[in-house]
């Protein structure tokens, strides 16, 4: 009875909070076409003035730097790029932390709109909400640039991101590197995944994936953990539960859910004998590789994602060439490398 109970609770919660998202985004679109239309207004009155007086001072562009988590290191490191590279070009940076959180990502869009950005740079916590906030931007006359994690399918003018299928790939290829090593029997393998939102992301589970059945390994569990370090301990102790002595390698797309897996193996004295490889190259995890907690991790660049996209915002501002790597999807890749089991870098070109 209990069970049930709690079960239609959790429903409710659920339809509770699709309504909150649901209201919030109505009164983003209302909000925002009234901002539009005043934008526009302003526009024009600007355009006047400078036609009439050709000696007005240059316009010092603002960008609107909404982050998906800015207490987390990979995301902090990208606010340093965004803020680093913004003070270089002379542009003012107003930022606003989603705290993971979908309805902070909304409301604080809104207000960064409200204050009269001219460019909105954003790594959403929920890429989902991306077709609302890029139609609104636009509506209002703003360019809107994402770096890392995903579009959500809406029309944006750049994304910044790294080749998540080619990392899984490369995380994959040192996995096999690792077993053969080690002298590790087993075939089974096993990955943590971040959120079900983080469609690019999942991308490099993917990768792993294709990399270890093609050489004749099992995937036998794929978990979500939601890219939380305790989430990965606790999905780590589900794995172990079945497979703690006939596992070769688990995977994590993330670096903190990597940490969570590494804990749990190192509890269940497995250290050393499972591997552990995660993804983004946190300095947390590059200080448990150095320990013999994990063995590796596929290492982004979120200082350089986050100065690109100043970089491709000023670009647009001015009305220059962006050059992207993919046109069609207007993506620009950051080089990722490895992290191996020393904890140094080790480039594609690098030998084994």
């Amino acid at each position: 009875m209990e069970e049930g109970r709690g079960v239609k609770m959790n429903k409710l919660l659920k339809i509770i909070s699709g309504l909150i998202v649901f209201l919030l985004v109505f009164c983003f679109i209302v909000y925002s076409q009234n901002i539009s239309s005043e934008r526009a207004q302003t526009t024009w009155q600007d355009t006047a003035v400078t036609a009439a007086d050709s000696s007005a001072p240059t316009k010092k562009y603002t960008i609107g730097w909404s982050v998906y988590n800015s207490s987390y290191e990979f995301f902090r490191s990208m606010q340093e790029g965004v803020l680093e590279r913004a003070a270089e070009l002379g542009i003012n940076v107003i930022t606003h932390n989603q705290n993971s959180s979908t309805v902070e990502m909304i409301t604080g869009v809104t207000s960064l709109i409200n204050q009269g950005i001219d460019v909105l740079m954003i790594s959403p916590f929920n890429p989902d909400a991306m077709p609302v906030i890029s139609d609104m931007a636009k509506k209002a006359g703003i360019p809107v640039v994402v770096v890392d994690i995903g579009t959500g399918g809406a029309d944006v003018d750049a994304f910044i991101i790294t080749d998540s299928f080619a990392g899984g790939s490369l995380a994959g290829e040192y996995a096999l590197e690792l077993i053969r090593k080690h002298s590790i029997t087993s075939k089974n393998a096993a990955i943590i995944k971040v959120e079900e939102t983080a469609v690019h992301a999942r991308r490099r589970g993917e990768g792993f994936k294709d990399i270890l059945t093609q050489s004749g390994y099992n995937i036998v569990a794929e978990i979500t953990a939601n890219s939380d370090q305790y989430q990965g301990y606790e999905a780590m102790k589900e794995i172990l539960s079945t497979y703690a002595d006939d596992l070769a390698v688990v995977f994590a797309e993330n670096d903190r859910m990597a940490l969570g897996a590494a804990q749990a193996i190192d509890e269940a004295g497995k250290k050393g004998q499972i591997m552990v490889i995660g993804f983004d190259g946190d300095p947390a995890a590059i200080d448990a590789i150095k320990n013999g907690l994990m063995q590796g991790t596929i290492a982004q660049q979120p200082f350089e994602m986050g100065a690109l996209g100043v970089n491709v915002a000023n670009s647009l501002l001015k009305g220059e060439r962006v050059i992207y790597d993919d046109v069609e999807k207007k993506e620009l890749f950051v080089e990722i490398y490895l992290i191996d089991e020393t904890g140094m870098p080790r480039r594609y070109t690098d030998n084994n």
